[in-house]
């Protein structure tokens, strides 16, 4: 057997034996990484780590002399911390506006995956939100905290907070929150909502997937007696990347934490 295989064949061992293994393409999340680096103009390129894998961050710091706070944010199936719809404006637009933006790729599953292997890395997820969090609270103000999430990625925040015994963020953005048909306790995204006391802001498209525009009376209903800054707001003629309307949901996001932290005991 060649030497350069053993470390390898152990690391994998010892995943399996803590019974622990791989549902994201590694592989593909590697190529994505790739390219997403030869694309960057604007930010810094983080290698961030949990205890298991190495994945790809993309941090933009403008230093304002008075910084807001910092932002999480999270991109949908199939998507990447640099994707020109919705991810790209945010990082940057943000970073103007007095926040630090660190945009990280999440857990992907291959190519040709169904709904139910995108949903079975729900649960990898959460140790990449985790690092992200430490690195953020590490190198800068962490305070507030906001995790910003679109599509799966809404569904992979909610789960994640919904399981914290402490407050990990002070608020949550919702971007095109799907519901979708699943057995899996991580996937009940409408369910966790009901769980979370730091205010929320559903905001979707009146052009938005049919699984987020049908379920959202539900998710306002979530809402609704959770904190009284939690808002959902439909944006009118956006689609599920927001096309030709992604200044306008950056601004709506920023105007929204302006008015919650301006409200410091409701936000708690």
């Amino acid at each position: 057997m060649p030497k350069k295989l053993l470390p390898f064949l152990a690391f994998s061992f010892g995943l399996l034996a803590s019974g622990f293994a791989f549902c994201a393409d590694l592989d593909r999340e590697k190529r994505i990484a790739e390219s997403v680096k030869d694309s960057i103009i604007i930010g810094d390129i983080l290698t961030l780590k949990t205890d298991s894998v190495e994945f790809l961050g993309l941090l933009n710091n403008e230093e304002p002399e008075q910084l807001r706070g910092s932002i999480i944010i999270l991109h949908g199936m199939g998507s990447n911390p640099n994707a020109p719809q919705i991810i790209r404006p945010l990082r940057s637009q943000l970073a103007q506006m007095g926040w630090v933006t660190a945009s990280i790729q999440l857990p992907m599953a291959s190519d040709d995956a169904s709904i139910n292997d995108h949903l079975a890395l729900i649960k990898e997820s959460g140790p990449r939100i985790e690092s992200t969090l430490n690195y953020m609270r590490e190198n800068f103000d962490n305070h507030p905290c906001v995790l910003i999430a679109h599509s799966l990625g809404g569904i992979m925040a909610t789960n994640f907070l919904a399981q914290q015994d402490k407050k990990a963020c002070d608020a949550l953005v919702l971007i095109g929150l799907p519901t979708l048909a699943s057995d899996l306790p991580e996937a009940q995204a409408t369910e966790h909502l009901r769980d979370l006391s730091i205010p929320v802001l559903d905001i979707f498209g009146s052009q938005d997937l049919d699984n987020v525009k049908k379920t959202a009376p539900m998710r306002k209903l979530a809402l609704v007696k959770s904190n009284p800054l939690n808002r959902q707001v439909e944006i009118s003629g956006a689609d599920h990347l927001f096309t030709g309307l992604n200044d306008t949901l950056v601004l709506s996001i920023h105007n929204w934490l302006i008015h919650v932290f301006k409200h410091p005991l409701q936000s708690q």
